[in-house]
């Protein structure tokens, strides 16, 4: 009788302990945020984009939602990119291409153009 006992109380503590994960409450989007690491909008960005290229390539993506997701997150990333380098950033311009990122270049990367300063 008292194996019985025994038994029965380590089976319902070993079933707690794997239901309880299920009885919790979800997180709120302000525990997330809260709980997941603070980086940078490029950071985010491109995270994004691995998840989606990633979701893509197993089929968990139709084509023309993957299209649209990576344009989004690619506007994203780029806006990011060029805010956090703005305060880098000097006036070199190409006369085909506009405004360049490149700080000391003298060449443009996109035409092959030399740079105005």
């Amino acid at each position: 009788m008292t194996p019985m006992i025994v038994g029965t109380a380590l089976a319902i503590i070993a079933l707690c302990f794997v239901l309880y994960p299920l009885f919790q409450e979800p997180l709120g989007m302000g525990q997330a945020a809260a709980i997941a690491p603070a980086g940078s909008g490029v950071t985010t960005a491109v995270d994004a984009l691995r998840e989606i290229e990633f979701d893509h390539v197993t089929g968990k993506l139709s084509d023309t939602d993957y299209a649209e997701l990576k344009s989004s997150y690619t506007q994203s990333a780029v806006a990011a990119m060029r805010g956090s380098d703005a305060e880098h950033a000097n006036d070199v311009v190409c006369a085909r291409c506009g405004p360049r990122p490149e700080q000391d270049a003298m060449y443009c990367s996109e035409c092959g153009h030399a740079l105005a300063a």
